[in-house]
């Protein structure tokens, strides 16, 4: 009996989820594996449906073409986990712009 050969996505360099600077990374890279996973499509479909199959930053609809993102509503740096209930899917662009947003109202309060 041969065992399957599993890949794994390596986190590069000294990378860490609770750097808020690397957010993006991890969540593209949690994206790479929930598309690997049919268990973790179903978490994905979950949060497609739970959200009327829109994006919740534009209102468009969210599908193969646009692609998505998962994004962590509460920041894993700020104690936000992987749960459901954290979670929310973003078009690609939208996810970019709203972590845009919130680095810019960081700064501003540095």
């Amino acid at each position: 009996m041969e065992t399957p050969i599993k890949r794994h996505i390596k986190i590069k360099g000294e990378a860490t989820p609770y750097t808020p600077g690397m957010e993006i990374y991890f969540e593209r890279r949690l994206d790479l594996i929930w598309k690997g996973k049919s268990k973790k499509m179903k978490t994905v479909v979950q949060l497609w449906k739970r959200q009327g199959k829109h994006c919740p930053q534009c209102g468009q609809p969210i599908t193969n073409q646009t692609g998505w993102n998962i994004h962590h509503r509460i920041r894993k740096v700020m104690g936000g986990s992987d749960e459901l209930t954290n979670l929310e899917l973003l078009h690609p662009n939208c996810h970019r712009q709203l972590h845009s947003r919130e680095a810019g109202a960081h700064r501003k309060h540095l």
